[in-house]
């Protein structure tokens, strides 16, 4: 709209203000004590435990953020951007940017960043530049402990990272006070006509790595001391292996010491330590091959976290299962007992109906779930603050997480502000992030004037300098 008082005159004002779903949130990822999402912008957001610059803010420190914060760019210039995909480690985290290149940041002791060293890094370094050949031309990620796995376009899988239990899936084992992998190497069975290459997913829990194939069938390699293989026995196998008798399956997802997968008819099945139930089968026994998760139907999704776990049903409701001693099922109580019947998340921290989830993730103790209406929702432990709500109490029901409400529409109100400024404001219940941004040419695109600001509701007013009247302003959220 354009201004037309004599104050304003020469101010055309733009504000993108719309209900698509996802808030920009189109990936969510935790890791030890921290969260991590990537955002429709390419730009990527963490909050929780700092342990050894995992939040990538460039700081020497371990101080923690309670609410979402953007990652810095490489050399800790600007912000990391053009980002794809997110991979949340345990104490590191992955990025692929849309050129196909990889960048890690956070602990760096088994070589887990994948720069040929073992230097911790607070910010976002390269991964591979020194492989033969380089990694590049990467299109998926996985992993999450203390290795990493990508897939490049030509449909081999790459591993760095610990490998003292086979995780690099190349046959090898690299022993405790050797030199760790800390340079990519392609996993066995994943070469051009190899019976994994060109994998559906790719993920990893902690001593093993698993690959789901096109044709729907799972191959696991690393340990088998819980019955991760699924192959009836607790050997290891240090090249991947197929799961026998696993059929149709569409999606998988590692947790700790179990795997999870969904098949094409709505069923989860899961396979490996039980201790706490996170198989889901009404026991507590390890299973040494798939055994069905009881009690769900109709699923699009599973998640494994650390000993707990998460199945998301097609109305949009979240089913969980295995340990709660923070919080983890999100039913308002904390036991120490195994919980292996899987049971619905009924209601929100206010009371509400929690429903119309279209993604989540069970990642350490806590959760993330992302809603259609675009907000992040999060449960479970929160000492470090990685659910987001500013706190660092335990989240025992599902909280919204701070600057990720749900998109609705917004009317912008603009005012004559301070000399040679405008005020617009406008009013919101929830906080979210928004950027202010001015060009003299909007079809050439607009430069950032203030980044990543937070709304403080009911009604948050910002200024923008008049320059001239060929400047242009636009208030993105």
């Amino acid at each position: 709209m354009r201004i037309g008082a004599p104050a304003l005159a020469g101010l055309l004002l733009f504000s993108r203000v719309s209900s698509v779903p996802g808030a920009d949130v189109v990936s969510v990822w935790g890791g030890a004590r921290s969260t991590l999402i990537l955002k429709s912008d390419g730009t990527v957001w963490t909050w929780g435990a700092n342990f050894n610059g995992k939040l990538g803010l460039g700081e020497t420190n371990d101080l923690r953020a309670l609410t979402p914060v953007e990652v810095h760019g490489p050399g800790n210039v600007g912000y990391l951007n053009t980002v794809a995909a997110v991979m949340g480690g345990e104490i590191h985290n992955v990025a692929l940017k849309s050129d196909g290149t990889v960048w890690c940041w956070g602990w760096n002791a088994f070589g887990q960043l994948g720069n040929g060293t073992t230097n911790d890094s607070w910010v976002p370094v390269q991964a591979g530049l020194t492989a033969a050949p380089p990694l590049t031309n990467v299109v998926k990620l996985g992993g999450r402990p203390y290795f990493t796995l990508a897939e490049k376009a030509d449909g081999t899988i790459w591993a760095w990272g610990m490998n003292q239990f086979g995780q690099m899936g190349n046959g090898s084992v690299t022993p405790p006070g050797t030199p760790p992998n800390s340079v990519p190497v392609m996993v066995s069975n994943s070469q051009p006509g190899g019976p994994i290459n060109s994998a559906a997913q790719i993920t990893c829990g902690y001593q093993f790595g698993a690959a789901l194939t096109t044709n729907g069938t799972v191959w696991v390699w690393g340990t088998g001391t819980h019955g991760e293989q699924g192959t009836g026995a607790t050997t290891a196998n240090y090249i991947p292996v197929q799961v026998p008798g696993l059929t149709n399956i569409t999606q998988i997802s590692a947790g700790w010491f179990h795997i999870l997968a969904r098949k094409a008819d709505g069923t989860a099945w899961a396979w490996g330590d039980n201790f706490n139930g996170e198989l889901g089968d009404g026991t507590t026994s390890n299973a040494f091959s798939p055994v069905r998760v009881l009690n769900v139907s109709n699923i699009v999704a599973v998640s494994g976290g650390d000993s707990h776990s998460s199945a998301l049903a097609a109305d949009g409701t979240i089913w969980k299962f295995g340990k709660n001693d923070v919080g983890e099922l999100g039913n308002g109580t904390v036991n120490t007992n195994a919980n292996p019947f899987p049971a619905k998340i009924l209601t929100d921290k206010f009371g509400n109906v929690f429903s119309n989830v279209v993604m989540m993730a069970a990642r350490d103790y806590h959760n993330i779930a992302l809603k259609a209406d675009g907000s992040v929702w999060m449960w479970g432990a929160n000492d470090q603050g990685q659910c987001g709500d500013g706190t660092q109490n335990e989240a025992l029901r599902p909280g919204p997480v701070v600057g990720l409400g749900a998109r609705v529409p917004l009317r912008l109100n603009i005012a004559a502000g301070p000399p040679g400024f405008a005020n617009l404001s406008w009013s919101c219940s929830t906080g979210q992030f928004f950027t202010v941004e001015y060009s003299a040419n909007p079809g050439a695109g607009f430069i950032s004037w203030q980044n990543n600001l937070l709304s403080t509701p009911p009604t948050t007013v910002v200024s923008v300098p008049l320059t001239n009247g060929a400047s242009f302003y636009r208030l993105r959220f």
